[in-house]
């Protein structure tokens, strides 16, 4: 075979695996794009609510957009679309309480997929808004522990993430199960292949849940 024809068919080779990798990044957006637009449906649908007012229901509805943007601009940054789990809470957290005075956070540094990544970011900003609002976070002295551990397994292991407040209102079981709830304990699970619980404990809200992992 001639240079010039051992050339030609390198370059075909070499435009087909392009044309292949141009297809695979097209296909994952397009993938993320209906996972991005079935969250913000269900932010929508929770935030304009007949129950309060449209003011009220677009400041909700502007905020959760705000928490998708920045674990979106986490899942950018980060490299081989991979997040650093010790970033992603800290960069949640951190409008919310800083300095860190009163939510406390530990574990080991682990890494998570784009997709988990932005499901739990989004997951913690809803526990942070509710304790804010009507938990441990409502009070001067309230308090919340965040801590996670490493599970080993041969799908190659899991976070399991315990959230705990303490120091706030007693708690009661609510009559309605609220957006952050149900996204937690659902859309939480889906979307991180995960398993998902809120517990309203008498001296203040757990939630519990796990996502595929792997260390740093």
């Amino acid at each position: 075979m001639s240079d010039d024809a051992t050339s030609s068919l390198d370059d075909v080779m070499t435009l087909r695996n392009m044309a292949r990798a141009q297809r695979v990044v097209i296909d994952d957006l397009n993938h993320r794009m209906k996972n991005i637009l079935m969250v913000v449906q269900a932010m929508a649908r929770q935030s304009f609510r007949c129950d309060r007012s449209l003011d009220c229901s677009m400041d909700a509805f502007e905020c959760r957009l705000r928490a998708l943007a920045s674990a979106h601009d986490l899942l950018l940054a980060g490299p081989a679309r991979h997040v650093a789990f010790f970033s992603m809470v800290e960069s949640t957290i951190a409008p919310h309480d800083p300095g860190n005075a009163r939510v406390s956070f530990s574990g080991p540094p682990l890494v998570l997929d784009g997709e988990t990544a932005v499901a739990v970011a989004m997951a913690l900003h809803e526990l942070m808004t509710n304790a804010s609002k009507y938990g441990a976070l409502s009070t001067a002295s309230g308090t919340v522990t965040l801590a996670w551990t490493f599970l080993p397994g041969t799908d190659g292991g899991r976070v399991r993430l315990e959230w705990k407040e303490r120091g706030g209102p007693s708690v009661k079981p609510p009559l309605r199960r609220g957006f952050g709830t149900r996204f937690i304990e659902r859309t939480l699970a889906c979307e991180a292949h995960g398993e998902a619980a809120v517990r309203f404990e008498p001296d203040g809200v757990r939630a519990v849940f796990e996502a595929p992992a792997r260390p740093a």
